[in-house]
């Protein structure tokens, strides 16, 4: 060891010219020739040779710059290390440009399967939860965000929109691999940890995860330490304001009254309430007898906070690096609480996130890496559930009771827990807490056989995951009470209340647990060789095995261990940097299959043709300076099981009711076993994906476009026969491979690089998303007509009756076919159309009439500008061919699922039909009271159905970077403060509430905008 240290290293004190050699590298370990090494101090420069070595005279402090074209320049300080090994960057945009795929790294260049990156900065908001920075910002990436509930707003994310039955059990969503490790959450992590994030969109891509690939990958990397360099600390914090994007807006107390007056006279019935009655709650003489509560007000605040720090220290040695970093969040919601209770029910959300990459060079040869991270959450809410007491408030009127009773009494109206108080439930009923915890551990061991085969390396991959959460519920439920109408008020003036539900004040206890753990291993042997200056081959050849349990198991079934197990391999070969082939395949096996149908081989292939590396194209490259075709074609696996596991094993149950004999007073019952559920000889689903794409970068690589057409036929997908008759006698439909779904469309990433205008530097980018689906076949009984067929039609399309228009006289109704099956029919009531001619309006005349709540387009564009140290950003986000079936309690008019009287209302009840404004277009048919005059109307149809589509300022940043030098005595390299916006503003033709929310009727909690402030430095 004595003799290393004296051969490697310099002497402290030793200054005399000393040989410094190394090795240069690009980031796929290949050595790179004549790459040009000068010493900033002596002007000497020495250049590589073949093997990317070189020697150089230095004394200990000189600088070393070393450059070569396509990648970016990298100075490093002669320090005690003599021998060293320099990994350059490629330069964006060049030729040498690397890119993450599945299961390694290839040169962009060489990428015949469609992928798409996006900027790390731009996903970097002040969001609890990553996928709801995603959407729009990501060619081929769908992203909706269905809630803005502090913990639970995250997005749903597709990969090229929905191509398979996900509502029959079968999931839709893409598989996310985390440095490696499949199955992880990528809302787990802090923006600020990650370094790649890409998306796998196409079968050559995919194909090597086999069974797990069908629904596209997301693959993204953590940040890593960096070599021969100084430890480089950052730290960032913002602190912002949150508010509703918008609110749903519900009629006050005195336009309900006359509403309901006016439908209940409209069906035949009495008034509701006297003038008197109205006019005493105009007045406000009294709102414990005559309230008029706004429940939106009511419920929540108009302003809340929330937070987000980051501190990280990235670095490293000639042979090891590292990237530590920590991360706090905390986001409030806009629920108020209620000050006088002793326990803390406020709404809020917040996590703790750690991260450690550590990677070690323990010979020339062998690298180990050490990755752990995690996080830790506390989640408080009150002791309803937020969402249930924002629905119950569409089933309390205005008018129904105060929002509390002097002495913070709660007001009800049912002995059974009827219409229960918004605002008790979410400030009176106690609190839950959740804690919950996950750690992420991989650990890979890489070995070079350079020494063996050139070329050729060996990687093993041992990865262990494990979630936790425990939820501890100190709930009550309090005593409510009821005015005394007749005798209001004691003679002592106090207020005169009914009991009419029992209650405590006392807050009870329950806790549940959960988790579940993962095991996952991985072995690789990779080969990445060139032949001569032209032909370069890789080749991989992987073996993975996963395994996952869950703590929350309640039967046999459940509690056995989810595995998974297969092989991957690909070979790619590149000639001149001009035409490039790849061959892919997953073979995987499942233990949800029968023993001869538990593996699947998914194959695919992938071309590419640089035009522009071609001499033809010479006169073109002053314009478009890079173009590129490429085509892929293959198969690629779906494990879905419809929700039915082991679905090749028929079920029965010994409990089955059977047969009682006897004479009536004397009886003997006799039970058995029956079949429960039909085994079938299922197997994988197989999705048939073709890609055809083209790239283009011009004017020097200042404007680049991304363009791919795909087409995708999924078959055998996993689903419950509808097609046998009852008349089979089978006690229930068996499951098969019977689903054929086809999705198509097209996909787009525009860039304008940074440009210099002056003094000002402009970058735009642009996405564009369009697919297609159509189910081929679904199993369903034939129909008897060919309109009322949900085959060819897209997966989510909304059935229904089509809506003509609004009945104007008794005489158009007695004109029109019958509508008498779907209610009694008035004028003002909505009109039907009669598809098959028959005079009645039936059953039989429900076709499409919508698409489904995901949107077939998804785009997005936005630019940055700066100016000296001034910057400003602005990003916009829109999906279309999104629309939504309006239905539930308080959609229309004094329809409730529990009672008529139990009907909010929203303040576009306005806009309806009337004799006295008989207008064909209003928003709401003619008002009817109660369930059965209001049939007619509430029948699924066309009427209901609102378009959805919007386009959103999703954020809009602006920052002062300070100028370098600026407290440099303090260790400061360079700062900036900024601001930031986040879902400020958004227009649509849908008014009722924020169009990406996952509700019916309004009764989700809302979205939220935020503004933030904030500083980063780094040290």
């Amino acid at each position: 060891m004595a003799f290393m240290l004296m051969v490697f290293i310099i002497p402290a004190h030793a200054q005399e010219t000393l040989q410094i050699t190394g090795t240069v590298k690009d980031e796929l370990s290949m050595t790179l020739p004549g790459v040009s090494v000068k010493n900033l101090h002596s002007k000497k420069i020495s250049i590589t040779n073949l093997d990317g070595k070189f020697t150089i005279p230095a004394t200990r402090g000189d600088s070393l710059l070393v450059t070569y074209v396509g990648f970016r320049p990298f100075t490093t300080v002669v320090k005690d290390v003599i021998t060293i090994t320099i990994t350059l960057q490629a330069a964006e945009n060049s030729l040498n440009e690397v890119a993450i795929v599945g299961y390694g790294q290839q040169k962009k260049v060489s990428l015949v399967g469609a992928q798409s990156t996006v900027n790390l900065e731009d996903i970097k908001q002040p969001v609890a939860n990553l996928s709801a920075a995603l959407a729009g910002r990501i060619s081929g990436l769908v992203g909706v965000q269905r809630s803005g509930l502090p913990g639970q707003n995250g997005a749903d994310l597709w990969i090229r929109g929905i191509a398979t039955f996900n509502q029959s059990g079968n999931s839709a969503s893409p598989l996310i691999v985390v440095d490696g490790v499949q199955g992880r959450d990528i809302n787990a992590l802090d923006p600020e940890d990650i370094s790649s994030f890409t998306i796998l969109k196409d079968a050559s891509a995919t194909a090597v995860y086999g069974v797990a690939g069908a629904n596209g990958v997301i693959l993204i990397n953590t940040k890593k330490g960096t070599s021969n360099s100084k430890t480089v600390l950052m730290f960032n914090y913002n602190q912002g304001i949150t508010s509703f994007t918008k609110t749903p807006e519900l009629t006050d107390g005195v336009e309900y009254m006359m509403l309901r007056n006016e439908a209940r006279l409209a069906s035949g019935q009495g008034k509701e309430y006297s003038n008197n009655y109205i006019n005493s709650t105009i007045k406000n003489e009294d709102p414990n007898l005559y309230p008029n509560v706004n429940w939106m007000d009511a419920l929540f605040k108009s302003t809340a906070q929330n937070r987000r720090a980051n501190f990280s220290a990235r670095g490293g040695s000639e042979n090891t690096t590292f990237y530590v970093s920590g991360a706090y969040y905390d986001e409030e919601s806009l629920l108020k609480t209620d000050a006088l209770q002793s326990y803390d029910a406020t709404t809020r959300f917040k996590r703790y996130n750690f991260t450690s990459n550590v990677s070690m060079n323990w010979t020339s040869t062998t690298k180990f890496e050490l990755g752990v991270q995690g996080y830790i959450t506390n989640t408080n809410y009150p002791g309803v559930d937020p969402n249930a007491a924002f629905a119950d408030v569409m089933q309390t009127n205005p008018v129904l009771y105060p929002v509390m009773y002097p002495g913070n009494l709660v007001p009800g109206v049912s002995s059974a827990g009827a219409q229960p108080n918004p605002y008790a439930e979410i400030t009176q009923t106690g609190y839950q807490n959740i804690f919950s915890n996950q750690v992420l551990s991989n650990a890979r061991l890489t070995q070079d056989l350079k020494f063996w085969v050139p070329g050729l390396t060996f990687s093993a991959l041992y990865s262990f995951d494990v979630y936790n959460t425990h939820t501890i519920a100190r709930t009550r439920q309090r005593s409510w009470y009821q005015i005394n109408r007749a005798n209001p008020y004691n003679d002592d003036g106090s207020i005169n209340l009914n009991v009419i539900q029992q209650g405590s004040d006392q807050l009870g206890f329950s806790q549940g647990s959960d988790g579940n753990r993962q095991f996952y291993t991985e072995a690789s042997l990779n080969y990445d060789k060139s032949f001569g200056q032209k032909n370069h081959v890789t080749a991989l050849a992987l073996f993975n095995q996963r395994e996952q349990l869950f703590n929350a198991a309640t039967d046999l079934t459940s509690s056995l261990p989810y595995r998974s197990q297969g092989l991957a391999g690909r070979v790619t070969y590149s000639y001149d940097n001009k035409y490039f082939a790849e061959g892919n395949f997953g073979y995987n096996g499942s233990e949800n299959f029968a023993p001869a149908k538990k593996f699947g081989f998914f194959p695919s292939f992938g071309v590419g043709w640089v035009l522009s590396n071609e001499k033809f194209y010479e006169p073109l490259k002053d314009v478009i300076d890079f173009a590129k075709i490429r085509y892929s074609d293959g198969i690629v696996g779906d494990g879905g099981n419809g929700g039915r596991r082991f679905g090749y094993l028929t079920l029965v149950s010994t409990g089955a009711s059977g047969y009682t004999f006897g004479n009536g007073t004397e009886n003997k019952g006799y039970g058995g076993t029956a079949i429960t559920s039909y085994g079938t000889d299922v197997q994988w689903a197989r999705s048939h994906k073709r890609d055809l794409g083209l790239e283009i970068q011009a004017f020097r690589s200042l404007f680049s476009l991304t363009v791919d057409v795909f087409n995708e036929r999924r078959s055998g997908v996993f689903l419950q026969r509808a097609s046998l008759p009852a008349l089979v006698g089978l006690s229930s439909n068996p499951y098969g491979n019977l689903g054929i779904i086809t999705n198509k469309g097209i996909d787009a990433t525009i860039v304008l690089n940074p440009t210099k205008i002056g003094d000002f530097t402009l970058d735009v980018r642009g996405t564009f998303t369009y697919n297609r689906d159509k189910v081929i076949e679904n199993d369903q009984a034939p129909q008897p007509y060919p309109y009322m067929e949900r085959r060819g039609t897209n997966y989510l399309a909304t059935f229904g009756y089509v809506a003509t228009g609004l009945f104007q006289s008794q005489a158009e109704i007695d004109a029109a076919p019958s509508q008498s099956a779907l209610g009694t029919v008035r004028v003002g009531d909505i009109r039907y159309k009669d598809l098959n001619g028959d005079g009645k309006i039936d059953a039989n005349d429900v076709t499409r009439i919508g698409n489904g709540d995901v949107p077939t387009t998804t785009y997005g564009m936005g630019f940055n500008l700066q100016y000296k140290h001034f910057y400003i950003g602005v990003f916009f986000q829109g999906v279309a061919g999104a629309d939504r079936l309006l239905s539930g309690d308080g959609i229309i008019p004094f329809n409730n699922s529990t009672g008529a009287e139990r009907s909010n209302l929203f303040a576009v009840a306005e806009d309806r039909w009337t004799p006295e404004n008989p207008n064909p277009n209003a928003f709401y048919p003619r008002l009817a009271y109660g369930n059965s005059a209001n049939k007619n109307n509430a029948v699924t149809s066309s009427w209901w159905v609102k378009n959805i589509d919007f386009i959103r300022l999703k954020t809009a940043d602006f920052g002062y970077n300070l100028p370098k030098g600026t407290l440099k005595s303090v260790g400061l390299k360079n700062a900036r403060v900024y601001l930031q916006g986040l879902n400020l503003l958004y227009w649509s033709p849908f008014k009722l509430w924020d169009p990406e929310l996952n509700t019916t009727n309004g009764t989700a909690y809302p979205n939220t905008r935020t503004l933030t402030a904030g500083v980063q430095a780094n040290f």
